[in-house]
């Protein structure tokens, strides 16, 4: 027998769920055009989503921030001098090897890896380098050639620049100067495929519900009715158009933080047919999000292997000694700072072709830890 019940007409306009499509991922698929790259990420965004993280996520920017502080120590030197850089430059821009050390210590903390570009006099010999933003970059899958663009984000492929990957050339062997006079040395700490893995790679929804969390609360603030009261309207149902109409004037009246008290009037045309508001009942609302809100920071401090001492946030309301932030950073240092600045360093001896032709100051803590990059 047929159920000719009538079904219940439904919508929920101020809920909207999150899906995880929202979530750019770090999928890697071959084009044509330029020739044989290899996109970085859903429509090549996933260095700029993990840009967004970092400019939106608070604990994701004090870890970031804090690790490239740490990598980046109390100061650095690169043995290095050529007539096209200042004295004590690395370029004709006036660099110095810590500015230039600092900006690729953040693109290792944001995105796993950093380039650098390499510049050649007409001898062959290395003139100046460069800090090649890693979101701008793009290679092909065996990382021989590299392509350079600030808009990815945008149709086409203009206003592409295409260079080799760096490699030490012979003394005298001026053809291949000439072909690397312009190339790019690229440094992965961790991949599987042809780009790195940030180090939170793992913690990604974590950040993106701390980033949720706030917008959540934001959204409450602004619009103080959302999600909080539900408006029952007892006289039939109307058509689409009209539900967004009067949807669209309810929200208009009474959202907004200003409109906190406000009261609302009804006009019905009898008594059977009033509007009906009710509240729902939310157990423990605020203590579930401080909840959540917490276990997503240390999922972010977890994805580091950081103690949040290590970036002046106190554990669990209790505060933290200086020994405490000593030891912390004893381990911190041994097993994600020197590695990183190994890593860094290791990138300039290779262009200057001379072991410990850099060095990074390690980041002092009083009388303890000497240990560095070198």
């Amino acid at each position: 027998m047929e159920d000719r019940r009538e079904k219940a007409d439904i919508r929920f306009a101020a809920i909207d769920k999150y899906i995880e499509r929202n979530i750019v991922l770090p999928t890697e698929r071959k084009v044509s055009r330029p020739e044989s790259m290899v996109e970085w990420g859903d429509l090549n965004m996933y260095p700029h989503y993990l840009l967004s993280l970092y400019r939106t996520v608070p604990t994701l920017a004090s870890v970031i921030n804090g690790f490239t502080d740490y990598i980046t120590g109390d100061g650095a030197s690169v043995d290095f001098s050529h007539q096209a850089a200042p004295p004590g430059a690395l370029n004709s821009a006036g660099e110095s090897p810590e500015e230039q050390i600092r900006e690729l210590a953040r693109d290792y903390a944001t995105y796993g890896g950093f380039a650098l570009q390499v510049i050649r006099d007409l001898s062959g010999a290395v003139a100046e380098t460069y800090h090649v933003p890693m979101r701008f970059l793009r290679t092909n899958e065996d990382c021989s050639v590299f392509y350079y663009s600030e808009k990815w984000d945008r149709l086409g492929r203009k206003d592409v620049a295409v260079y080799p990957a760096f490699m030490r050339i012979s003394e005298g062997d001026m053809e291949a100067a000439r072909a690397h006079a312009s190339s790019i040395l690229y440094v992965r700490a961790f991949h599987t495929e042809t780009y790195p893995a940030p180090l939170y790679a793992s913690a990604v929804k974590a950040c993106e519900i701390e980033r949720n969390i706030d917008d959540y609360h934001l959204n409450n603030l602004e619009n103080s009715f959302m999600g909080s009261v539900v408006v029952n309207f007892n006289n039939g149902v109307p058509q689409d158009k009209i539900k967004e109409e009067i949807e669209k004037d309810f929200s208009e009246k009474f959202s907004g933080h200003a409109n906190a008290g406000r009261i609302m009037f009804s006009w019905n045309p009898n008594r059977e047919s009033r509007t009906e508001i009710t509240t729902p009942s939310v157990h423990d609302f605020s203590e579930k999000y401080d909840a959540l809100a917490a276990r997503s920071r240390q999922q972010i401090f977890t994805a580091f292997r950081a103690n949040p001492n290590l970036f002046g946030i106190p554990t669990e309301d209790k505060g933290f000694s200086n020994e405490e932030y000593e030891e912390s950073f004893r381990l911190f240092n041994r097993t994600m700072i020197r590695p990183a600045q190994k890593l860094i360093c290791g990138a300039y001896d290779k262009i200057l072709s001379r072991p410990g032709a850099a060095s990074i100051t390690p980041f002092s803590l009083g009388a303890q830890t000497t240990e560095g990059a070198r």
